[in-house]
């Protein structure tokens, strides 16, 4: 075996090219699953410790108050364990900058201190006037410790020195508003203050009207509805709650992630090994006829062939192994802009090494099968050189179309059946590139068509306006009104939808599967609410909205599809002719009205820029380009290793061939024609096949971003396929002049001999 393993060495060194598509596959294989397993295993136990570390509440809920007896209500539920009331205030930020700043203005009792974290000044202080702010906003906006800030609530001016810096275990992922995509930390904050400031602010009136409850189980949602009844305002678990649940969500669409790619990558792999041992083998034979005559066995010589699998694929995995933390570090860092975290960590669990072995094995098994039947016979069939059997092909039975092919058609036909399975690996290569391709090219393109769908095709407003009088607004300003309530459906899944009403108007411009405007006379779920909930058009469905109390039954007229805002949409005169009353605290108006104008009115309690939306929801699409950008790249090299391989191992087997023909009178160009058919096909049939599991794999992986809030879905255009089906056939054509110019290379003489 000594003289063997120098072989191995020599063989390595000197086919090294050959040897790095199978390195490479090795390395992608486990460097994107423990490169994507350090960031969402990391990003899991990161959120695990802050979670728990902050003895995180089960339920949150907002009511216009909450009396003591409600109070001791909900701690005599059997499940409850306690509850902890507090006083939750929206306040404008007066920092003298061009855009309107808003401040989620919450108290803080003993219970409250754990959930939060001081990142700088001050422990918590009951008898301090200070407040505790939210330290990305305090970052954004120059502000630091002692400093004032100016607050506005309810037309009263305060001022509160800031003591420290914080970041909240029930704020990971703050928005500020529902009407947000991503966080907008430079003009949406949270921050604390003690009940004893807060109760000056508010002249003495201390009663709550948020509680945190901490249950053994999430689902006192029914409980609690019967309790408040119309005084509720909103309900969540950690479940539904999106300062939590875009977090700890994030983590199963980076892992769901690193299981689809990985899969593909590691049957890569496999077919890298497989073609580079065959054609090291066939290159070889006059080498193992030597070998055999020296008295070496087949296992012996099998077990040679082995080991180039074994120790190739173990030197791929243990370097994707070796850098993957980087990819880790690169992905986590994509996440810093959107969640707010205390520490960050990479973390990998026993299931890395099982990857990393399997690479290992699955190298080596095919290096196994592609050196099992090959190796077999005596010294001198070695030496004679491989015979191909020829077959006749079914086409040959269609005179009509066989006459009319060219001679280097009908060879490069035969051979393809004759190697079907070279063929197949190629058709399957090239079908993943186009997969992978489409995916990458499609999920940019169709998050951007979600963004441009929301806010400039399903709503056309310039301006959002929270008011405290809606009449006296809609008289000043001509807009449309919108009432926002959470609301129990009946049909539902499991989680409180949204039950959007809207006056006549043209700003909301939702409409229907069918394309029909929403219109009176029935409710409209959008989408993926009925898709979860199973509610289907002509259905009765029955809403009982908050802040009412009152249970309404409409009939199903349409289903929306709207992707953002999950829930019902509702005329207001559909809704009052059924008993409910219309008040609205929303006016959506046009670009004629002007910052000037609100900018003094009282009644305006904040104001929601349609532009500031948009480009904070295309700010949350960028987030994700580099991870886009990534797959792009891992399948451009996916499609350049697999027909390479496959063209080097075409030439390889087929050097006597090319050989003969050219002595039966084809020239080198005929010769490269035929190439260059055999590649043709082989990317046409593998881009054909990859088009509709492409688009299968775009779908499937567009569906993985989708959340409580917002479905994300699809967007298939002919631009999509266009960008990844140029990219494969570019980096095809560019493979097969390469091979081609091979041909020019071809010693008859040596290719022709048999027997030395």
């Amino acid at each position: 075996m000594k003289y063997l393993n120098l072989k191995l060495r020599r063989d390595i060194r000197r086919h090294w090219q050959q040897f790095f598509s199978v390195f490479l596959m090795s390395l992608l294989s486990v460097l994107i699953f423990v490169g994507l397993q350090g960031a969402w295993h990391g990003l899991e136990k990161s959120l695990d410790t802050f979670i728990s570390d902050s003895h995180l509440p089960t339920v949150w809920l907002q009511a216009d108050a909450i009396s003591n007896n409600q109070m001791k209500d909900i701690k005599a539920l059997p499940s409850v364990e306690r509850v902890d009331g507090k006083t939750k205030l929206l306040a404008k930020v007066d920092l003298k900058s061009d855009s309107e700043k808003y401040l989620t203005l919450e108290s803080f009792d003993e219970s409250a201190k754990k959930a939060i974290t001081i990142d700088k000044g001050k422990n918590f202080d009951n008898d301090s006037e200070g407040i505790w702010l939210d330290r990305n906003f305090a970052k954004k906006n120059h502000l630091k410790l002692d400093d004032d800030v100016t607050l506005v609530i309810a037309n009263q001016t305060v001022h509160f020195p800031i003591k420290g810096l914080v970041e909240s275990a029930d704020k990971i992922y703050f928005t500020g508003s529902l009407e947000y995509l991503a966080p907008n930390s430079k003009n949406y904050a949270y921050g604390y203050v003690s009940e004893n400031a807060l109760a000056k602010v508010t002249r003495g009136r201390t009663t709550y009207n948020a509680l945190d409850i901490y249950a053994k189980k999430d689902d006192i949602r029914h409980d609690i509805e019967e309790i408040l009844g119309e005084h509720l305002l909103s309900y969540d678990n950690q479940k539904t709650l999106t300062e939590v649940s875009e977090a700890t969500g994030r983590v199963g669409q980076i892992r769901n992630l690193s299981y689809l790619f990985s899969f593909i990558f590691i049957l890569l792999a496999i077919l890298a090994m497989f073609t580079t041992i065959r054609r090291l083998i066939e290159s070889q034979t006059k080498e193992i006829a030597v070998i055999k005559a020296l008295g070496y066995s087949n296992g012996q010589i099998t077990w040679h062939y082995i080991s180039f699998g074994l120790l190739v694929g173990s030197f791929g995995a243990l370097a994707g192994a070796a850098i993957s933390p980087l990819m880790s570090l690169f992905v986590l860092e994509t996440q810093k802009t959107m969640f707010t975290l205390p520490h960050w960590q990479i973390a990998y669990s026993w299931s890395s090494l099982v990857v990393i072995l399997l690479v290992i094995f699955i190298c080596t098994l095919s290096a196994y099968l592609a050196s099992r039947q090959v190796i077999k016979g005596l010294p001198a069939v070695f030496l004679r050189g491989k015979t191909k059997k020829v077959h006749h092909v079914f086409l040959e039975k269609l005179p009509l179309f066989w006459n009319r092919i060219s001679d280097e058609s009908k060879w490069a036909i035969r051979d393809a059946f004759i190697n079907r399975v070279r063929v197949l690996m190629g058709i399957v290569g090239v079908a993943g590139s186009m997969m992978l391709l489409i995916a990458g090219v499609g999920m940019p393109i169709s998050m951007n068509h979600l963004v441009d769908k929301a806010y400039n095709t399903d709503f056309s407003y310039a301006k959002r306006l929270t008011v405290a009088n809606y009449n006296q607004a809609a008289k000043t300003y001509q807009g449309q009104g919108v009432q926002i309530n959470r609301a129990r459906f009946s049909k539902d899944d499991g989680y409180n939808r949204l039950l959007i009403i809207v006056s006549d108007g043209d700003f909301v411009n939702a409409r229907t599967a069918d394309n029909k405007a929403i219109k009176e006379g029935g409710i409209y779920v959008t989408n993926r609410f009925a898709e979860l909930a199973g509610i289907k058009k002509g259905e009765t469905l029955k809403v009982t909205p908050y802040q009412d109390g009152k249970s309404y039954s409409f009939e199903v007229k349409g289903i929306v599809t709207s992707e953002t805002n999950q829930g019902a949409y509702i005329r207001s005169e559909t809704f009052e002719a059924a008993g409910g009353k219309f008040n609205p605290q929303t006016l959506l108006v046009d670009k004629t009205v002007s910052k000037d104008d609100i900018k003094n009115d009282q009644n305006i309690l904040s104001v929601i820029n349609k532009s500031d939306q948009e480009k904070n929801a295309y700010d949350f699409v960028n987030s994700l380009m580099s991870v886009f950008l990534m797959i792009i790249g891992f399948a451009l090299l996916l499609v350049i290793v697999v027909l390479y391989n496959l063209g080097s191992l075409n030439f390889v087997e087929r050097m006597r061939d090319y050989a003969t023909l050219q002595v039966l009178g084809f020239s080198k160009k005929n010769l490269q024609l035929i190439t260059m058919i055999e590649n043709l096909m082989t990317t046409s049939i593998g881009w054909i096949l990859g088009i509709p599991m492409g688009i299968w794999f775009l779908r499937c992986y567009v569906a993985t971003f989708s959340t409580i809030r917002i479905e994300y879905t699809a967007y298939i255009t002919w631009q999509v396929l266009l960008i990844a089906s140029v990219l494969v056939w570019v980096t095809s054509a560019v493979t097969t002049l390469i091979i081609s110019h091979k041909i020019k290379t071809i010693n008859m003489v040596e290719a022709l001999k048999g027997v030395e």
